[in-house]
């Protein structure tokens, strides 16, 4: 809980230290020190100046930047030898390209701005619009930014109200069926890979986005424990199960491993019915018998926003 403890700090005020000395004022927050180490040093990337990493995954590293006219950006480097062959290092990269353009066409998909390669060093990178400091907003310090992802925000807040939860719900399968349209699948949706730009929710971390028919010859393993379907990743619904599994953690509060049939619990000033209704529709989302699961993430939407339009009718 450092990104708790962090926001805390930065709303709270200081208390002294062991040593007897102040901490940091009220309304400044400490530096970031969430212990992200790059694997590799930092390369040149043209016009830009990397500053600190801040992410880093099994292909890949997120750095935080700025370019000349000091706008903030995030950009992943994804190097040749994290790969045990080039097969799906080139795969990669291909859908890197065939997603870019697409990024710019749909609110709900984080925009990458350029793509590039350092054939000599052995990678390729792309640039990225920033995500909103889970502090500050808009307004970045790259010594104390810390990413706004909805996992960021499931820590310090909890599960959520049932109607926030619904407008995540629609923004995001709105996005996904975007992203399906086009015959393309993500592969790795979790709370970590949803970030919050100017408020609106995105799905990011495209790195395993593909082809429908490219998926078929990537190895099974892909994605994370606990948001995989028991038949595997690669598929429209298995992206819709993913999606399901992380409404769970937002709505419910049940981590992606636990039983989804747990009980669904009161909250103080909220109706348990609608509760009990969203619930209703994401566990169908991420049931793992994929005959009883949504057939499509447009099913999903259908019950959704049918939802919706009931927690909006007049109260009889």
């Amino acid at each position: 809980m450092a990104g708790f403890d962090r926001f805390r700090n930065w709303l709270g005020g200081g208390s002294p230290r062991e040593d007897g000395s102040e901490a940091e004022p009220a309304g400044v927050p400490p530096p970031a020190t969430d212990g992200t180490v790059p694997a590799h040093s930092p390369p040149v990337i043209p016009n830009l100046r990397l500053l600190r990493c801040i992410g880093r995954g099994a292909y890949g590293e997120v750095w935080l930047a700025r370019n000349e006219i000091a706008v903030h950006l995030a950009v992943k480097l994804i190097y040749r030898d994290s790969f045990a062959d080039r097969g799906p290092y080139e795969r990669e990269y291909r859908g890197i390209l065939h997603y870019t353009p697409l990024s710019r066409t749909h609110h709900g998909l984080v925009q990458i701005l350029h793509v590039g390669r350092g054939q000599e060093a052995g990678f390729f990178y792309y640039v990225m619009e920033l995500a909103d400091c889970a502090h500050a907003g808009r307004d970045i310090d790259s010594d104390f930014y810390v990413p706004r992802t909805l996992a960021h925000e499931l820590d310090t807040r909890g599960r959520l109200p049932v109607r926030e939860s619904l407008a995540l719900a629609l923004e995001l399968s709105e996005a996904l069926s975007y992203l399906h349209s086009r015959q393309l699948i993500h592969r790795d949706i979790k709370p970590a890979n949803i970030i919050f730009v100017n408020g609106v929710a995105k799905l990011a971390d495209i790195g395993l986005v593909t082809h429908v028919a490219e998926a078929r010859r990537d190895p099974k393993h892909l994605g994370t424990e606990g948001f995989v379907p028991p038949e595997g990743p690669g598929t429209p619904t298995a992206d819709v199960y993913s999606l399901g599994k992380v409404l769970t953690e937002v709505c419910l509060g049940h981590a992606a491993l636990k039983d989804p049939a747990a009980p669904v619990a009161q909250v103080e000033g909220e109706d348990l019915a609608e509760r009990v209704a969203f619930a209703h529709i994401i566990r169908t989302a991420c049931d793992d018998d994929l005959q009883r699961r949504f057939k499509s993430v447009q099913e999903f939407q259908t019950e959704l926003m049918a939802l919706n339009d009931a927690f909006r009718a007049p109260k009889r």
